[in-house]
């Protein structure tokens, strides 16, 4: 694998495109360049396109069965779209031998015929990484030096905490599964655009050369803003629930249809990723225990009856205890905002099995 690339007319490069602010650009992208020289050729090859305008977008995409497709388009139109959203681009220029090249180069040309373009996207397993990752693997070796990634949550959340979409993080980080809490083989540690950049700088004989392309794009600072406010949150649930006046009393009842209400909907949406989607990614999820739909049958209950609203409470309260006890022993990792919500769900259990006992007492 050391010779010159001299030796051939193709030339193939790894780019890596920095993170953008929307939520699919967040954690960046990976794409390959082959310039072909004999041909005049700079094409860049991209695994990472779908279709916007595609029936049912949402819906395909929460399930787990909307088809991505590999595209190809010259590398300045590539690089005019990175300019104008200010990311920035790295190339490392790949030393691969002529055999390598000529094969990887076939493969890629047999991918973008009819439906060998298509591919069920997983945001772990198979993305635009990934497939540019195994096509390198396959084509020529590798030494598997590890980049020291702990789990696959880890790496997936912290893009947009660090992006600027914190929110948006801790609603990936609730979706999640335990799944997602296995650590990567080294083969799978490349997963994402930063890693498979890091995995090929262990791998020096591999590069040839790397160039920055900065496109002076201001860096989101990250922040982790839900941890904070979530905490607010509860301080002021708490303190509505004890202070005996009109107002807080009022305040604390909006709080408990509230939350339930926003609880049972993020129930509905974790039931339904880990149960039905495709994604294996948010399978297995613990936090179906104390986030679930059968808030929104509390919120009935709480207006129909005292009694049913007790029982649900203590449902509640059980399954949440139970989970904090033994969350030390589950494969799945609970972060600081993912605890404090539950110390809210906790406190909301409280309040209904309070609201039947004090039905019962009046």
């Amino acid at each position: 694998s050391q010779d010159s690339t001299k030796n051939t007319n193709l030339r193939f490069s790894l780019l890596t495109c920095d993170a953008g602010d929307d939520l699919y650009t967040i954690w960046g992208h990976t794409a390959i360049r082959v310039i072909d020289s004999a041909h005049h050729t700079d094409i860049v090859y991209n695994y990472g396109s779908f279709d916007f305008n595609e029936p049912n977008f949402i819906a395909k995409f929460l399930k787990g069965d909307l088809l991505y497709f590999i595209s190809a388009d010259t590398y300045q139109n590539f690089l005019y779209e990175y300019q104008y959203y200010g990311r920035d681009v790295h190339e490392q220029v790949l030393n691969l031998s002529t055999i390598e090249k000529q094969k990887w180069q076939e493969a890629l040309l047999v991918n973008m015929m009819g439906a060998n373009r298509f591919y069920l996207y997983n945001f772990i397993t198979d993305n635009c990484t990934t497939r540019i990752k195994d096509g390198l693997w396959q084509h020529t070796p590798v030494n598997n030096t590890s980049i020291g990634v702990a789990s696959f949550r880890s790496e997936v959340v912290s893009a947009p905490y660090q992006g600027g979409l914190p929110w948006i993080g801790l609603g990936i980080d609730l979706l999640l599964g335990a799944v997602a809490d296995k650590k990567p083989s080294l083969f799978q540690e490349a997963f994402l655009p930063n890693l498979l950049y890091k995995k090929l700088v262990a791998n020096p004989s591999l590069v040839l050369s790397t160039q920055h392309l900065s496109f002076h794009r201001s860096t989101a600072t990250p922040n982790n803003t839900p941890f904070y406010v979530l905490v607010s949150l509860l301080l002021v649930y708490v303190f509505a629930s004890k202070w005996n006046t009109l107002v807080t009393q009022k305040l604390a009842t909006l709080l408990d249809l509230s939350i339930a209400f926003i609880l049972g909907i993020g129930g509905c949406i974790v039931w339904y990723m880990s149960q039905i989607s495709l994604h294996t990614a948010c399978h297995e999820n613990y936090n179906l225990i104390w986030l679930h739909p059968l808030y929104l049958l509390a919120i009935p209950m709480y207006f129909i009856s005292n009694k049913w609203t007790g029982y649900l409470g203590w449902a509640f309260f059980i399954a949440i205890v139970l989970l904090m006890l033994t969350s030390y022993w589950i494969p799945q990792y609970f972060s600081g905002s993912v605890i404090v919500l539950m110390t809210i769900a906790l406190f909301l259990s409280i309040r209904f099995i309070k609201k039947s006992r004090n039905a019962r007492f009046q």
